[in-house]
């Protein structure tokens, strides 16, 4: 128990540390770096608490997808330093108010999510003991779901030769 009480406070204080790195670092290569730190803190998480498959998801998802895509427009707008520094100090005040808002609907949650009654139970139209989660999901999405998940797949590799195209072609221009 404490173990894992240990493991928990590690990981959500690696997670609000790399989050804070990742807002008040200039460079952006280095935000998106520190995103990926939090990221793969938290799918840890998520595998501690049981769930293989949002764990995989954030994994593939966020931080192979979502990240790539990020470096992908920080090199290609390439924006100097001084436009950062002027557009940062220009919405501060709005990121202050967002904070502020943000904070309200934290406190908000967290007071209606612990009045709530502790006998919650899912109701699941199979045994967990049977196989884990991931293998239930996985199950089901492969016999509903086939054709989608192959269609994602064509497309998502459609997007990454058009990537590649554009990239070299911005190469060849100057």
């Amino acid at each position: 128990m404490l173990g894992e009480v240990l493991v928990f406070f590690y990981l959500a204080s690696a997670m609000v540390i790399s989050s804070l790195l990742a807002v008040v670092s200039r460079n952006p290569v280095h935000a998106i770096l520190w995103i990926l730190v939090m990221i793969l803190h938290q799918a840890f998480m998520l595998y501690t608490l049981g769930s293989e498959f949002l764990t995989a998801v954030q994994i593939i998802v966020y931080a192979g997808a979502v990240l790539v895509l990020f470096l992908f427009v920080v090199y290609i707008i390439n924006l100097r330093r001084e436009e950062r520094w002027r557009i940062f100090v220009e919405r501060s005040s709005l990121g202050l108010v967002c904070f502020v808002v943000f904070l309200y609907l934290l406190f908000k949650n967290l007071a209606f999510f612990t009045a709530l009654s502790p006998a919650f139970k899912a109701n699941l139209p199979y045994h967990l003991a049977e196989a884990t989660n991931l293998q239930w999901i996985a199950r089901y999405l492969y016999s509903h779901y086939l054709f989608q998940f192959e269609l994602i797949g064509v497309i998502l590799l459609v997007v990454v030769f058009g990537a590649v195209y554009l990239l070299r072609k911005l190469k060849e221009e100057s």
